[in-house]
C-alpha cells in the first residue's frame, strides 16, 4: 500500500466519523429544539398570534405562514452545523471549491426550496388532519407519494439546474457507447449530460434523473475527466442495473410503505400527546413540533432496515454491471478510484453501516463484485 493510499484512507475513516457524530449531535439537537419549542409555549404563541390575524376561516394562511416562520427558524439554529458540514469540513478535507458565498448562496437557495416544500406538504396534511380527522394519514401517504413522484420528474430540470451546470455530453467514443449501452438494454432518456461539479468539488458522481419524459443520464466533469470510458461505463451500467433490475418501482413500493406505517403511527402518537399535554386538536398546528417528532423518530427507526434494502438492491445493480462488462475489473477500478477521490470509509465499523449507510462498504462491494 503507498504512503499516498494510506494517508486517504485514514483521512477517509476520520472524514467519517466526524460526520456520524455531526450527525448525532444534531439529532440530540433537533430533539431538543422540538421539545423546546412545543413546550415553551412559543409554537401556541405563534399559533393564536397568526390566528388572531388571519382570523379562523383563513386557517390554511394560519398553517402555511407558521410553517414558512418554523421552517426558517429551524434552518437558522441549525445553520452553524450546516457551515461547518458542508464548508468548514470539506474544505478541510479538500473535498470543496467554493467561496463562502458560493456555499452561502447554494444553502440559501436550498432553503428558499425547502420553504416551499415544505409549505405544501404541511399544508395539505393539515388540511386533510381538519378535513378527514380519522383517515388523514391514509390520504397523506398517497399525496406524499405523488408529489415524490412530481418531485422527481422535475427535479433536473427545475432544481437541480439551480446548483449545476449541465450541457450535453459532446459527440464523441463515449457519447456513442453510451448510446449503444442504453440501446441494448431497451433504455430511452432525454439525452447524456455533462454535470458540472468540477468548479465546486472534487468529488466525483453519475446517476440517471429524472422520471419519465425527464429521463436522463447526467455524468459528473470530475468523472469524465479521471476515469477511462471502461470505468465510466462500469457506472453506467451499475445505474441500468437498477433501471432493469427494477429499483425505482422496489424503491417506490418501499417508500409507500414506509410512508403509510409513518402516518399512521404518527397519527396514534399525535392523538397521544395532544391529549397527555392538553395540546388542543390534533388539525391545531401548534402541535406541529409534536407531530414532527413522531415522524423523526419513526424515520429514525425505520432507516436500518430501509438502508438494509437498499445495500441489497446496490449489490444486484453491480452484478449487473459485471454480468454487461463481462469482468469485474473495470467496476472494481472505477469504485477504488471513486472511494479515493471521494473520501469514503472503505470498512466502516458493521453496527454503523447497519444504521446508517444506504450503500453497502467499498470494501464489501469490490469483494462481492469480484467472487459474485
Amino acid at each position: 500500500m503507498t504512503d499516498h493510499k494510506a494517508n486517504r484512507e485514514e483521512m477517509a475513516k476520520e472524514y467519517d466519523a466526524i460526520n456520524n457524530r455531526l450527525f448525532l449531535i444534531q439529532i440530540l439537537i433537533l430533539i431538543v429544539l422540538l421539545a423546546a419549542y412545543q413546550f415553551s409555549g412559543a409554537s401556541a404563541a405563534l399559533a393564536d398570534g397568526l390566528t388572531e390575524r388571519f382570523g379562523e376561516n383563513l386557517w390554511y394562511v394560519t398553517n402555511l405562514v407558521y410553517t414558512v416562520i418554523s421552517v426558517f427558524g429551524f434552518a437558522a439554529f441549525m445553520m452553524p452545523f450546516s457551515y461547518y458540514s458542508g464548508y468548514v469540513l470539506e474544505h478541510h478535507y479538500g473535498l470543496s471549491k467554493e467561496t463562502f458565498g458560493e456555499w452561502f448562496g447554494d444553502f440559501f437557495k436550498s432553503l428558499m426550496i425547502d420553504l416551499v416544500l415544505a409549505g405544501i406538504l404541511f399544508s395539505v396534511v393539515y388540511a386533510l388532519l381538519r378535513l378527514i380527522p380519522t383517515w388523514w394519514w391514509l390520504a397523506a401517504a398517497v399525496f406524499y407519494i405523488l408529489f415524490a413522484v412530481v418531485l422527481s420528474t422535475v427535479a433536473p430540470v427545475v432544481i437541480m439546474p439551480l446548483f449545476h451546470k449541465f450541457e450535453p455530453l459532446e459527440e464523441g467514443d463515449l457519447t456513442e457507447a453510451v448510446r449503444k449501452m442504453m440501446t441494448q438494454a431497451g433504455i430511452n432518456v432525454v439525452g447524456v449530460y455533462k454535470w458540472g461539479l468540477e468548479e465546486k468539488t472534487t468529488t466525483a458522481n453519475a446517476a440517471f434523473a429524472g422520471f419519465g419524459k425527464t429521463k436522463r443520464i447526467i455524468l459528473g466533469d470530475t468523472l469524465l475527466s479521471g476515469y477511462s470510458q471502461e470505468e465510466i461505463l462500469s457506472i453506467l451500467a451499475h445505474e441500468i442495473g437498477h433501471y432493469k433490475n427494477k429499483d425505482t418501482t422496489r424503491l417506490m413500493f418501499t417508500s409507500a410503505v414506509l410512508a403509510l406505517v409513518g402516518f399512521f403511527v404518527a397519527h396514534h402518537c399525535l392523538v397521544g400527546l395532544t391529549q397527555i399535554f392538553n395540546l388542543g386538536e390534533i388539525y391545531n398546528i401548534a402541535a406541529a413540533p409534536a407531530f414532527i417528532f413522531s415522524l423523526f423518530v419513526f424515520s429514525l427507526i425505520s432507516m436500518p432496515f430501509a438502508n438494509m434494502h437498499s445495500r441489497r438492491r446496490e449489490f444486484a445493480a453491480d452484478a449487473y454491471a459485471v454480468k454487461e462488462m463481462g469482468s469485474p475489473e473495470s467496476l472494481v477500478s472505477a469504485l477504488e478510484k471513486l472511494a479515493d477521490q471521494n473520501l469514503s470509509n472503505k470498512e466502516p465499523a458493521p453496527w454503523i453501516e447497519f444504521l446508517l449507510h444506504s450503500h453497502p462498504s467499498m470494501t464489501r462491494r469490490i469483494e462481492r463484485a469480484r467472487n459474485g
